[in-house]
């Protein structure tokens, strides 16, 4: 029932009709005048034709002719790719991924819970995505059985499956099956060392080898002697292990270090098998001439690292490394929100590691269907394939490039015009239900408004905070934004730089061709054509490069952050729900790794941000190079950070299992909301009294800390994230009298649900006047019944409301892919010039910085990026940075690593 009743809903949502498997349109379809993207011999051909019969690709090239009556789709200034394939994925499974009571669990198969109905399939075919390698999780050493799919949404499981598609199975090396991570779990299992994971791996297949010979020995019996004779025991387990000896069953091995995949490799030859993928293989790099000489795949993470400590010498020019070196290489997901994007994961190749165009969509192509054994029917356009291929709004590697059009087998499973059409119904239907509930099961009169009806029943404040009278201590009046002082340490230390022959992007006022920009002593001094250049000036000679602001992320626990599972090197939450006397900056590890790769995408400063509690201590602008933590603050602090304590709803951890209760949630939200005003009401009652007679008054140092944000010095940043919270926080905000910043992010640092209703308070935000740090834009983290790229459309609906808001990307490792958030909000509507602006002049503004940083202009620091391109996409290289005047360095681990390994000699084997 419940099953039947999520389809309903999503069949409403997506206009689609579902056909059974093997249904195909009668009329041929033909595509026409596409740049059609081969992923064969062909390559890339322009201006040409792609026909499709009865589910299949009849011909690709130029004057093609359908028969009959067909459907025929204008390819004039599209692209046409063939279906993308994700060679690791955990979507449309129904339940957990792991079977987590046993280390070896290769009897349990993951096509005995397919789910056709998963949103997230829908959502990935709105992103090109058409079929995907469905694993078991990293939980054991060997996990269970995989099942190979087509993205047939809402068909029935066995449809979903490609019947031909070898066999195959998970393993996994590492962190995961020794559980590094999960100390806190209520029993430890065997293995716990690396060395135990090798161990388990090898006792089960000489067991395995052993079955296969009783088997044999059996077998070989007539059947008289049959008759006196018992059979070998069935053993699913060993039966599975068996099939991998026999070479009828793909091995799929998650790991990470270079040791263990060589060990695995080891193993295999042993035994006499072949591994077929290593997944993730963050160091395959390191090992790439021992994977290629076995004959392995390699299905990569495009540029995830530093999220573990076996990811801390992952880089991302690993694909590219191993595909140098004589590897078959593909790029994964391992992410519901990831798949949704495989082809812009494929153009980060073209970025580190210089890959053609035409072998980089080959990663998630060509490549995948071949390491998956059915690169036969899928993975490239070439008659007698499969018809599985996607209509592009552009080049398929450009940020800006969206899927019109996903077709499976000739059928069309994803349409974005269709799709557009049916949101106007599907909002109503969902006003309608909401009305019904509020007027008690009565239907009710169609005046409310849309925009804000999935807000539930009850959107007034509740607890301590509805209690409060009206009158309750706070002034009437929110104090306005006040200028930040900007700090820079080392300004005596920056020298004259004239930047020459660019064209420079001020962001705002107009772009300069051929401009000059001269920074003196820190701060830029001179813009334009014809700027006179200082005697004592270094020249940096810049014709064909463009010139822009440094990248400004305004949520991050960079410098707070290292490796994110070694709690060794994390300081970004305190125990205790008040901390306001807590400031980051003197935390901050100058010498983080994670600084110079940030550096390599752009940024230039970050506002780095304390986690956890109510109120979580005092942020501080960063900016990305300096010798010691006072070199790199650039003001300190920069605003209080709060955790508006959110309403109850249903939690599940798929390792911890079910979480609190509703009514346990609420009771510890009314104690939340009561000691935050009371807090509140304790700081200002401190504030008196040390005007009054300080000498007399006992110092504490977090009322203390919250005495400017009473005076309106510094802002409050408060994390906000579903409609009622938010709601809530604005009214928090006016009845206390603070200037408040909304945070509006995935997750947020208090975790929980996304941020994306942020754009559902517009209205009240212009009102007020509130800004908003939304992010990160690529997230999956929104309700089943929205539309599929929720996320991606919050910005603009937020600028086409006149909110004044910032684009994040939030963490620390991925800091450096600030640019491509943006990116993929002008890809669904926000204005070029805005999304530029949401990353580097507003957020500058947001904090009270606006009059030094986010913009080229005469007075303001001299925190500039030179790029050879447009810095929203990912094919665009940094060449050349200066924060504050002062040159910064572009090498990082990354590029080091790169440069060790690329120059390896061959193993004296592989000579």
């Amino acid at each position: 029932m419940k099953r039947a009743m999520r389809r309903n809903v999503c069949l409403s949502l997506s206009f689609m009709a579902f056909l059974s498997p093997g249904t195909v349109f009668a009329e041929d379809v033909l595509v026409r005048k596409a740049t059609i993207w081969t992923a064969a011999g062909a390559g890339i051909l322009t201006e040409a034709d792609l026909l499709v019969r009865d589910g299949k690709v009849v011909a690709v090239g130029k004057g093609l002719s359908a028969r009959g009556a067909a459907t025929v789709i204008d390819g004039t200034g599209r692209h046409v790719t063939p279906g993308l394939i994700d060679a690791h994925s955990h979507s449309g499974v129904d339940g957990s991924v792991n079977e987590g009571s046993n280390n070896i669990t290769s009897e349990v198969r993951i096509g005995d819970v397919i789910d056709p109905d998963d949103i997230a399939l829908y959502r990935e075919l709105a992103g090109g995505l058409t079929a995907a390698n469905v694993l078991h999780g990293s939980a054991n050493a060997i996990g269970g059985q995989n099942q190979v799919i087509k993205l047939r949404w809402g068909s029935v499981p066995e449809a979903m499956k490609i019947k031909d598609a070898p066999s195959g199975i998970k393993f996994a090396l590492g962190e995961n099956p020794k559980r590094a991570n999960f100390q806190n779990t209520p029993t430890q299992r065997y293995p716990q060392t690396r060395m135990g994971v090798e161990q388990s791996i090898r006792e089960r297949f000489m067991a395995a080898r052993e079955l296969l010979r009783e088997q044999e020995e059996y077998n070989r019996l007539s059947d008289r002697q049959k008759e006196h004779a018992v059979p070998p025991r069935r053993d699913l387990q060993l039966e599975a292990l068996g099939e991998i000896l026999q070479g009828k069953r793909l091995v799929h091995s998650h790991c990470y270090r270079q040791d263990e995949i060589l060990m695995l490799i080891r193993l295999a030859e042993e035994f006499g098998f072949k591994i077929a993928t290593f997944q993730h293989v963050l160091e395959g790099y390191k090992v790439a001439d021992e994977i290629a000489a076995h004959g392995a795949g390699a299905s990569a993470f495009s540029d995830w690292w530093a999220y573990k400590l076996e990811a801390w010498d992952a880089i991302p020019y690993n694909g590219a490394l191993m595909a140098q070196r004589g590897v078959l290489v593909s790029f994964n997901s391992d992410s519901n929100e990831l798949a949704r994007r495989l082809n812009l994961e494929a153009a980060k190749a073209i970025h580190y590691g210089g890959m053609s165009r035409e072998e980089a969509i080959k990663l998630v192509t060509f490549n995948p269907a071949k390491q998956l054994g059915i690169d036969k029917r899928v993975g490239s356009l070439e008659a007698g394939k499969d018809a599985d291929f996607v209509v592009w709004s552009g080049d398929p590697f450009s940020v800006y490039t969206i899927a019109e059009q996903t077709w499976v087998d000739g059928v069309k499973m994803f349409d974005r015009q269709a799709d557009l059409e049916q949101r106007a119904v599907t909002e109503q239907r969902r006003a309608d239900l909401i009305a019904k509930i509020k007027n008690g099961g009565k239907p009710a009169d169609r005046k409310d408004d849309a925009a804000g009806t999935s807000t539930g029943k009850d959107e007034k404040p509740s607890g301590a905070a509805a209690a409060a009278p009206a009158a309750a201590a706070a002034p009437a009046i929110v104090h306005a934004a006040r200028p930040v002082p900007y700090l820079d340490r080392l300004a005596g230390q920056s020298g004259s730089v004239a930047i020459v022959g660019a064209t420079v992007h001020t962001i705002s006022g107009s772009d300069i061709q051929d401009g000059t920009v001269i920074i003196e002593s820190g701060r830029i001094t001179a813009v334009g054509q014809r700027a006179e250049i200082p005697g004592d000036a270094a020249i940096v000679r810049a014709v064909g490069l463009h010139l822009y602001p440094g990248l400004i992320d305004a949520s991050s626990t960079l410098g707070l952050t290292e490796i994110g599972s070694v709690r060794g090197s994390v300081d970004t939450a305190e125990v205790g729900k008040i901390n306001a006397n807590l400031r980051v900056e003197s935390s901050v590890n100058p010498a983080s790794e994670l600084i110079p790769v940030a550096r390599a995408g752009g940024v230039t400063h970050v506002l780095t941000t304390p986690r956890g509690g109510l109120i979580a201590g005092s942020s501080a602008l960063i900016r990305l190079d300096g010798w010691t933590w006072e070199d790199l603050s650039a003001a300190a602090p920069a605003a209080m950070h709060v955790r508006y304590p959110r309403r109850p709803r249903e939690s599940e951890s798929p390792f911890a299992g079910p979480g609190q209760s509703k009514e346990e949630q609420e009771k510890e939200r009314k104690k939340d909301l009561a000691l935050l005003s009371e807090t509140l009401e304790a700081a200002r009652a401190y504030r008196v009294a040390v005007a009054a007679d300080g000498s007399r008054v006992t110092r504490d140092p977090s009322l203390e800390a919250l005495v400017p944000v009473l005076d309106g010095t510094i802002p409050v940043v408060v994390n906000a994230n579903e409609i009622r919270q938010i709601k809530d926080a604005l009214a928090w905000a006016r009845r206390e009298g603070v200037r408040i910043i909304l945070e509006a992010t995935a997750g947020g640092f208090g975790g929980g649900s996304a941020g994306h209703d942020v754009w559902r308070v517009a209205q009240d935000l212009k009102r007020d006047d509130i800004p908003v740090i939304y992010g990160p834009v690529l997230s999956d983290d929104f309700r089943r019944d929205e539309p599929y790229d929720t996320a991606y459309t919050v910005p603009l609906k937020l600028h086409e409301a006149g909110v004044r808001f910032c684009i994040i990307n939030g963490g620390a490792s991925d800091v450096r892919n600030l640019p491509y958030q943006a990116g993929m909000a002008v890809a669904f509507g926000l204005p070029k010039d805005v999304a530029l602006k949401a990353v580097t002049l507003y957020p500058a503004e947001i904090l009270g910085l606006g009059q030094h940083l986010g913009a080229i202009e005469v007075g303001r620091s001299g925190s500039v990026i030179l790029t050879d391109g447009d810095p929203l996409e990912i094919r665009t290289n940094v060449v050349r940075m200066f924060i504050d005047g002062r040159e910064a360095d572009l090498n990082n681990k990354h590029l080091q690593l790169y440069e060790k390994y690329r120059h390896r000699p061959l193993p004296v084997a592989a000579r």
